[in-house]
């Protein structure tokens, strides 16, 4: 279970944060939750292997990284939605 906290982090701060970051960027903010999940758990990832993201400042003990995931999460559904709000109302 450990092994799956970050992604479940990522997930959960994609679905929460993400709309919040997306209503920022001009999208319509209501994307849908399952966009907000895909977004977190790509941004996660991708902040992860690209070794940026809130880890560096926040610390590195374990709460520092559970919040630092659940951050990275909430980028990555503000702009996945952000572009999916610029894309639909660009039809």
């Amino acid at each position: 279970m450990e092994e799956f906290l970050p992604y479940i982090l990522n997930g959960a701060g994609g679905a929460v944060i993400g709309p919040i970051i997306s209503k920022l960027l001009g999208g319509k903010g209501g994307t849908g939750l399952l966009a907000g999940i895909v977004g977190g758990l790509a941004g996660g990832w991708g902040m992860g292997e690209a070794g940026v993201g809130f880890q560096s400042l926040l610390g590195n003990d374990a709460l520092m990284n559970h919040i630092s995931n659940f951050l990275n999460g909430g980028v990555g559904g503000g702009i996945i939605g952000g572009l999916l709000g610029v894309l639909t109302r660009a039809k």
